[in-house]
């Protein structure tokens, strides 16, 4: 994982709009906020209701979704 800096000022108020994802071409890409991201390419929660919340997803049943879902999903 590598950090990119964006400097561009309408960007930044897509990223901040609280949507799921952006979308660049026919590409979405999911947006998730980290408070810090090492080299090691993990993610380590630090905060107790996203990792309460985290977990109940883990516990729950989550199926494997296909391809074709997805993109429904996403309205692709």
């Amino acid at each position: 994982m590598r950090p990119i800096k964006i400097k561009h000022e309408d960007i930044k108020k897509v990223i901040q709009s609280d949507h799921p994802y952006i979308q660049v071409g026919t590409r979405k890409f999911l947006l998730l906020e980290v408070e810090k991201a090492d080299s090691n390419d993990c993610y380590e929660v630090t905060d107790s209701e996203e990792q309460m919340l985290l977990m109940a997803a883990l516990d729950d049943k989550n199926p494997v979704l296909s391809e074709d879902e997805i993109k429904d999903m996403l309205g692709s």
